[in-house]
């Protein structure tokens, strides 16, 4: 048995936590998987794993094993990937994670477009306002508003995009509008709870000088669309990504406040690991949506509903 493969086998029995598991996510039986683990302990003359009824424990050799095997399983990968034809059509499953946001607005139009594009590719799309560790839960790529705090991944520029403040005319009838960022403090807020400061707002001066405002309100969810709908029925106050209100505004069914106090505008980004040779899947993808939204960026909706 081919050591690479072996290793290879073993990195997975780590990431997916059971025999079991990796046995389904390689496509082969559950003794096939505990054979070359045992042939690979056996050849190593080592114990990598020790095993319990109930779950499985890396031991140290285990565990400085298992370090090497991810640079090596990765590097065998990147080789594989530098001498495929670049003209091959990209294909296998493409993990993304992307705020919901983003979901509801464009990339439920956007992901059919390209799948017609590339049909031998299968996306898998988690939904999730919290930055994961790409490489851990084994993301291919991850669609981010903000900047990159992490260098070890790389980012693309996307398009940009603002944020808003808006309520229902309702709500603004019954509570007079805010004509500084501070009144927000006594507003009823609807908070989106998988930002990473919910209850902090963050605006500029005119002086050009940024403003933090703490907010509070008797609603907070980690579902933007449920948020949108509780500020539609006239109880709260929103703050969020424009491009997400544009339908509200445009029906007239949300108002926004305060344009002249919020920040310079931020950017959409692809983020994916670093790579000798970027895969051709996350290539294309990353590709697409640039294009798609260099034809129609979202700043320049934010100014038609403007």
């Amino acid at each position: 048995m081919n050591t690479l493969v072996q290793m290879a086998t073993f990195a997975t029995v780590v990431e997916r936590g059971s025999f079991t598991a990796a046995a389904e996510a390689l496509g082969l039986s559950k003794p096939v998987v505990s054979k070359q683990i045992s042939q690979l302990e056996t050849h190593l003359g080592v114990r990598l794993l020790n095993r319990t009824t109930r779950r499985l424990h890396l031991t140290e050799a285990g565990e400085v094993f298992y370090t090497h095997c991810q640079r090596i399983v990765a590097e065998a990968q990147e080789a594989e990937t530098a001498v495929a034809p670049l003209q091959s059509e990209p294909s296998g499953l493409l993990r993304i994670t992307t705020p919901q946001c983003l979901a509801l607005s464009h990339l439920n139009r956007l992901l059919p477009r390209f799948q017609q594009q590339f049909p031998k590719l299968t996306l898998e799309v988690s939904v999730s306002g919290h930055f994961v560790d790409l490489v851990e839960e084994g993301i291919d790529v991850a669609l981010r508003i903000g900047e990159l705090e992490d260098s070890s991944l790389i980012a693309r520029h996307l398009t940009t995009c603002s944020f808003m403040v808006c309520a229902s005319p309702e709500y603004w009838k019954r509570h007079g509008k805010p004509k500084h960022p501070s009144e927000l403090a006594t507003h009823n807020c609807l908070t989106y709870t998988q930002s990473q400061k919910p209850n902090h707002w963050f605006f500029q001066e005119k002086t050009g000088e940024e403003l933090k405002v703490t907010v509070n309100g008797d609603f907070r969810s980690d579902d933007a669309a449920l948020l949108i709908d509780t500020a539609r029925a006239g109880q709260g106050v929103l703050f969020g990504p424009s491009f997400m209100y544009e339908e509200g505004i445009t029906e007239g069914w949300l108002e926004p406040v305060l344009n002249s106090y919020f920040k310079r505008p931020t950017g959409l980004y692809s983020i994916y690991p670093h790579s000798k040779h970027l895969s051709s899947k996350v290539r294309v993808f990353v590709d697409f949506l640039a294009d798609e939204l260099d034809k129609n960026p979202l700043e320049q909706q934010i100014k038609n509903i403007g």
